[in-house]
């Protein structure tokens, strides 16, 4: 069952950044979770829907591949972040694996994710955390259209 948390966080400037987290089993049923969840959280932080649909789909991919790539006894982390500019999204897992585009072959059902993040984010990376893990992360602009 996912854990949510969720804040406000002034940044100093007045502004307030929004902030709202998912824990999730690492089990691809909670992948639809997230994606509803996110749309919710979304919707009521009044993110257009052209960057909601942006969003869910790169969290979705981003999510996808920690589950895929981590133990079933560890968690993944999603968050996102709302700077009224644009939306960080960050989904954090145990591995230490950087995340590798593959090319998949042409009838292939899955193997193009991080293909498809790359496209929709305005920008996208990964960095290690201590003691363990990595969290890979993407941006999207309040305005950005799905590709």
């Amino acid at each position: 069952m996912p854990t949510i948390t969720t804040h406000d966080e002034p940044t100093g400037d007045g502004l307030t950044t929004l902030k709202w987290g998912l824990w999730l089993t690492p089990f691809p049923k909670t992948v639809g979770e997230a994606r509803r969840q996110l749309r919710s959280i979304l919707a009521c932080w009044l993110v257009p829907e052209e960057a909601v649909d942006t969003a869910v789909l790169i969290a979705s991919e981003l999510v996808t591949n920690a589950i895929r790539h981590c133990s079933n006894d560890h968690l993944v982390h999603l968050q996102v972040c709302d700077d009224g500019a644009q939306l960080l999204l960050e989904v954090s897992d145990p591995s230490r694996n950087p995340p590798r585009p593959v090319v998949a072959p042409h009838l292939a059902e899955s193997g193009r994710g991080l293909f498809l993040v790359r496209a929709a984010a305005s920008g996208f990376g990964a960095r290690h955390r201590d003691p363990v893990g990595k969290t890979v992360w993407a941006t999207v602009p309040r305005s950005a259209a799905l590709l």
